[in-house]
């Protein structure tokens, strides 16, 4: 293909009708009329040399060429976007924006409620994506692009990211309403007889409460391993089993939280950005708009008080 001959236009309409699977609501999104769609994928199709989309009843089903040239074509539309922004100025009122951000489990459930609450009144166009990423390989999408922010630990390795804290979080230990332990002393001794579940991301390898755990010579009695908190409550509120979680998340549960009977184990939350990101208006407003979030939050734990038992 020479893009000399490409109308780079096309490629917004490209990536529109792969996200709608739809003319119709393509046409909606662009501004533009159904024919001019149309019109739009006859020339994408006449590049390509494919038929890039095949209807399916009222479904555009897109086929393997457009498979593999999406992931592509948007991180290039992305990158566009962003060099764009850079020059101009941002209006959140207005803008249209997809933001990108890599958040594990914890992370979501305390900041995307506050977080997109406030969007909803400031910035009513403004789009948010969250996915979990490999830690190993968030250097590298902020670095591309494809991801505009990332939410971890403070030692993840930085290179050209740029980052500051956000908030900090402690793990509890959470029973079920009328657990025979409700209601008594959680000691070291009564932790380590209960029935654990240990939620971790990876297959197999000690989890942060083990580890504390060891250096008491004591361990965990772990019969159930998944790898989100969300099940893991689910099965605490209905057995007599525990689970280690972030206070945060555990108290949007009706459990019941006892402090762990051993050193806290903290949490302290990052956000990163690419330092090529550091002048982008779009950015620093998104990451003003986080941090404040992460502020909300550490105040709304002040306010409650001390909340585990």
């Amino acid at each position: 293909m020479n893009l000399n001959s490409v109308d780079l236009n096309l490629f917004v309409v490209f990536d529109t009708i792969y996200s709608e699977r739809n003319l119709t609501r393509a046409s909606e999104v662009l501004n533009i009329t159904q024919p001019a769609v149309s019109n739009a994928l006859a020339r994408l199709r006449q590049a390509f040399g494919d038929p890039l989309f095949v209807r399916t009843g009222r479904t555009m089903t897109p086929t393997p060429a457009a498979q593999n040239a999406i992931g592509p074509v948007q991180q290039a539309l992305r990158q566009l976007r962003t060099s764009v922004d850079q020059f101009g100025k941002f209006d959140p009122l207005t803008s249209q924006r997809t933001f990108h951000i890599c958040l594990r489990e914890a992370s979501t459930a305390v900041l995307m409620p506050d977080l997109v609450r406030a969007l909803r009144t400031s910035a009513p166009g403004v789009k948010v994506h969250c996915y979990p990423l490999d830690r190993r390989q968030v250097p590298v999408e902020l670095a591309s692009g494809q991801i505009d922010f990332a939410v971890d630990i403070p030692q993840l390795h930085k290179g050209d990211l740029n980052g500051t804290p956000i908030y900090s979080d402690r793990y509890v230990c959470v029973l079920r309403k009328g657990h025979p332990m409700a209601a008594k002393a959680l000691t070291l001794e009564r932790f380590v007889a209960l029935d654990q579940i240990m939620v971790s991301g990876r297959r197999r390898g000690k989890g942060l409460v083990d580890v504390a755990l060891t250096r008491l010579g004591k361990q965990a009695n772990n019969v159930l391993r998944v790898s989100h908190f969300q099940p893991a409550f689910h099965v605490v509120m209905e057995t007599d089993m525990a689970v280690s979680a972030p206070l945060s998340l555990a108290r949007r549960y009706d459990v019941v939280i006892k402090e762990l009977p051993f050193e806290p184990i903290t949490l302290d939350s990052t956000l990163y950005w690419h330092k090529k990101a550091d002048l982008d208006p779009a950015s620093i407003w998104m990451r003003n708009q986080i941090v404040a979030a992460g502020r909300r939050q550490r105040g709304s734990s002040r306010s409650r008080g001390h909340s585990a038992r």
